[in-house]
């Protein structure tokens, strides 16, 4: 008879080791990829996010004030409104409201806010309405960062001191020489191990706050001169 030949017990459980450390080391490395791969996409979503509204804000920025020479004449209304800032709006973040014409008998309101859900979940928003004061005529919100938790807002005057209470009819809108505006995304996955603390600034009444969590935040900057402004 031949004699068949088999794996020991020794050689089995030494095959068995090799495998699992084998196995383990494939799944740390499919988890180490994964994340790092999660990273790499929530850091684009939200660069992408931040980059996208701030040059958004800009371009109403640059327009707020503008104003047509024939629209006091056309409308009989009075030009008293083309910039204001609101603070702890929602969340504590700032409200930003822009007017300008858009020819010599409309006037367009633009306004940027944080927007809360019914699930707690704070997102940037932008809302237009046609002649606010005549015939207004209100559009719905349009969401243009879905995972913003700040908002904020600062006017500077020609020499670079803060102007604060900007409001509708006040003289502080015409020293408004330059608007600075910071926008924090968050990212739309938990990416952190440990939760972080970190703080959100407002320079209104309200004062600042921390929050702690495990999601990864970037703060956007963007600082405009205010061309039509400044000429009033």
């Amino acid at each position: 008879m031949k004699k068949i030949k088999g794996f020991t017990l020794i050689e089995t459980l030494v095959a068995i080791v090799i495998g699992a450390i084998s196995v383990a080391a494939i799944s740390y490395s499919y988890i180490f990829f994964n994340n790092t791969y999660q990273k790499i996409t929530d850091k684009a979503k939200m660069s992408q996010a931040g980059r996208s509204s701030l040059q958004l804000i800009a371009k109403d920025l640059r327009n707020a004030g503008y104003k047509n020479i024939n629209y006091e004449a056309a409308t009989g209304q009075t030009w008293d409104r083309w910039i204001e800032k609101i603070d702890a709006h929602v969340e504590k973040g700032d409200k930003l409201r822009i007017w300008y014409n858009t020819s010599a008998m409309d006037r367009l309101e633009v306004s940027y806010y944080l927007k809360k859900d019914s699930s707690g979940e704070t997102y940037l928003v932008r809302e237009l309405i046609e002649n606010p004061v005549r015939n207004p005529v209100k559009f719905q919100p349009k969401t243009i960062v879905s995972k913003a938790t700040d908002f904020q807002v600062f006017f500077n005057d020609q020499n670079g001191n803060r102007v604060n209470n900007v409001t509708i009819g006040s003289a502080n809108q015409s020293k408004v020489h330059t608007a600075e505006v910071y926008i924090t995304v968050r990212s739309p996955n938990e990416l952190l191990k440990n939760p972080i603390s970190f703080e959100m600034l407002n320079g209104g009444a309200a004062g600042n706050f921390t929050k702690s969590d495990k999601y990864l935040r970037e703060t956007f900057y963007i600082s405009v001169y205010l061309r039509n402004v400044v000429k009033l």
